[in-house]
């Protein structure tokens, strides 16, 4: 599955506030800096995370490096948005960013997609987001990888035993995890970030898994 030969990764995870912008926006950045031509689909029709930090970039006067385009329910089927997206674009790599509160347009989008990558920060609400998320993906037998965010210290204390809890529950969960860090993580909201920190390490862990 995929758009034609061109990889699509979903971010999605069936909570609000865990990430999933900015986890869209700055894997766009690193794959970017590394000489893809990168589009990234703004699905989330309640909060348009991706568009706001994008229409923030513009009106500071700065460029993107990578396409940005907003979808809404209105526009017809997620997927022949993509597609059509993607041929005009000429890009190489789709992520698409799906709401939180949105099963449904999951639903469409894991059809067609190669890879989810459900954010969640170490907190129990997240948390159980995440097997909420799989059940809609598993049917599709598409690889879903989780992403433990906003994590005080990787590997330790509350990020351990949130990774304890993910793997117990049989998810595959990513190495790399991104830490609480405002200033590289947080502020950079509506920039170009001069650099995308774990995301640099969570992009090659992808490339590496074969994503």
């Amino acid at each position: 599955m995929a758009i034609g030969q061109v990889p699509l990764w979903l971010v999605a995870t069936l909570k609000g506030g865990v990430r999933k912008s900015t986890t869209a926006m700055m894997l766009g950045f690193e794959l970017a800096a590394r000489g893809e031509n990168v589009l990234v689909v703004d699905a989330d029709a309640g909060t348009q995370g991706v568009t706001d930090w994008a229409t923030r970039v513009y009106a500071a006067g700065e460029q993107l490096p990578f396409h940005v385009i907003q979808w809404a329910p209105s526009q017809g089927l997620l997927i022949r948005f993509v597609q059509t997206a993607q041929r005009d674009t000429g890009a190489a790599r789709v992520l698409v960013d799906i709401g939180g509160e949105a099963p449904e347009v999951l639903k469409q989008a894991v059809l067609a997609a190669d890879l989810v990558i459900s954010p969640a920060g170490p907190e129990q609400g997240e948390l159980a987001r995440v097997p909420a998320t799989a059940s809609i993906v598993g049917p599709s037998k598409v690889p879903m990888l989780a992403l433990l965010t906003r994590v005080p210290t990787p590997g330790v204390g509350i990020a351990k035993k949130a990774r304890d809890y993910l793997t117990g529950e049989g998810h595959d969960v990513a190495a790399v995890e991104i830490p609480q860090n405002r200033d590289d993580y947080a502020h950079i909201w509506g920039s170009v970030p001069p650099s995308t920190g774990a995301y640099a390490d969570l992009a090659d862990e992808l490339i590496k898994r074969g994503h």
